[in-house]
């Protein structure tokens, strides 16, 4: 019974008919997500709306009435222009952030085709992002995670095009150099990819020089606003201010593996001069603490991992804290209930991306050669390495996951190879 079962499931799965029906299932479930809850923007939400009216209105991007970078202007700068053309509204932030969703869905799951060559593996990856609980959370927030990781995905995509290598190379970096002006934590991503081995890209003319042209086009896209920085701080930096700050907040005396804010009175956070003379005050505050206190920063590390990880409902989380801040209570049983769903659904991915690399570690051993990519165990290792330089937190893992959903979506095909 249970075989015929799987063996319909997987012709369903195969069929013609199902990528629209996820689809069509992923833009219904996130849209009745927004219509029951729509939270208030707060903390770093509210100034990414703010500051995208003030772009929209013809303002620049400013605080107060003095130029700020304080923020990666990407993502203000996205609604900005959405808002200029359909109105200020968190509306057309929700709906731009779905179409965002969609389009991380469609190419995450065209290129789990690519890279492991199965259709299978492609079709159940849309399916465990279509219903991604945390995911669809994102949409109603006015967070600049949905935007930068489609434009990672954007990026990645052009790479793994072989017609056109040179122009496909140069697309990629411009799509890599937008999404770091969202999120500049992605400037290194585009080496660890051509350089990885089984990484499933080919380059043209080889990979260092398919590294450079990627670079060239990410740098022209960083190199306007990297002017505007400087004519306005008066120092190079290429998109954001607040670098050294959270340097500081992961390697301090306080410090606890988490975003922790320090005691009112500490002068280590006290303002000096401008945000770039600030930023590099604190960076060079972190840097001395991090060499004078080596055990205390060794003993860090795992904190740092676990909060990084032990997790995936901040999108959740944060539209109850919206809602609640508008005034409107949040039925605890409900809130309980949703938050349960979406971590026992992270475990299960979880334990299904490890079970199909432990799988993919025998089948070399036993000498066949399967198609895997490794590709996001590069992105995991990238992002991990952040987290410990840095502090933890369970948004930092959200450009992880849609390698972590490929990998989980390959365990059939791995348990096959295995049974082979």
């Amino acid at each position: 019974m249970l075989p015929r079962t799987l063996r319909r499931l997987e012709a369903f799965l195969l069929s013609r008919s199902f990528p629209a029906v996820c689809l069509v299932a992923a833009v219904l479930v996130r849209v009745v997500w927004m219509l029951l809850v729509d939270p208030k923007p707060v903390s770093d939400f509210d100034w990414y709306y703010t500051r995208a009216i003030d772009i929209s209105l013809g303002h620049g991007y400013q605080d107060g009435g003095a130029p700020t970078a304080a923020w990666p202007v990407g993502y203000p700068a996205f609604l900005g222009a959405l808002f200029a053309v359909f109105g200020h509204s968190l509306l057309v932030a929700k709906i731009a952030n779905l179409a965002l969703s969609v389009g991380i869905i469609l190419l995450t799951s065209w290129m789990a085709g690519r890279l492991f060559r199965s259709a299978l593996t492609a079709r159940v990856t849309m399916l465990v992002l279509s219903l991604y609980p945390n995911h669809i959370a994102y949409t109603s927030l006015v967070a600049s995670e949905p935007l930068s990781m489609f434009l990672i995905m954007l990026g990645i995509g052009f790479l793994l095009i072989e017609r056109s290598r040179f122009l496909m190379t140069v697309l990629a970096g411009a799509s890599f150099g937008l999404s770091c002006l969202v999120r500049p934590q992605g400037l290194p991503i585009p080496l660890i990819l051509v350089l990885l081995p089984r990484s499933g890209l080919r380059p043209f003319g080889g990979r260092l020089l398919s590294a450079a042209c990627v670079y060239a086009a990410l740098l022209l896209v960083l190199v306007p606003w990297t002017i505007r920085n400087y004519k306005a701080f008066g120092g190079v930096f290429l998109v954001s201010t607040n670098g050294g700050g959270n340097l500081l907040i992961g390697n301090n005396p306080w410090a606890n593996g988490t975003y922790v804010v320090p005691p009112a009175a500490d002068s280590m956070f006290s303002y000096r001069g401008n945000e770039y003379e600030r930023d590099r005050g604190y960076h060079k505050l972190a840097v001395e603490y991090i060499r004078t206190h080596p055990v205390e920063i060794l003993k860090l590390l795992p904190k740092k991992v676990w909060y990084l990880y032990r997790g995936d409902v901040e999108g959740i989380r944060w539209s109850f804290e919206g809602m609640e801040a508008k005034g409107e209570r949040v039925p605890a049983g409900p809130a309980t209930a949703i938050v349960a769903l979406a971590e026992a659904y992270y475990l299960v991915l979880v334990a299904a991306c490890a079970m199909s690399c432990i799988l993919f570690v025998r089948s070399l051993r036993s000498g066949r050669d399967v198609a895997f990519s490794t590709m996001g165990v590069g992105v995991l290792a990238y992002f991990t390495f952040l987290g410990l330089v840095f502090y933890g937190g369970s948004r930092y893992h959200f450009p992880v996951m849609p390698f972590v959903a490929m990998y989980a979506a390959w365990l059939p095909e791995a348990l096959r190879t295995v049974r082979r």
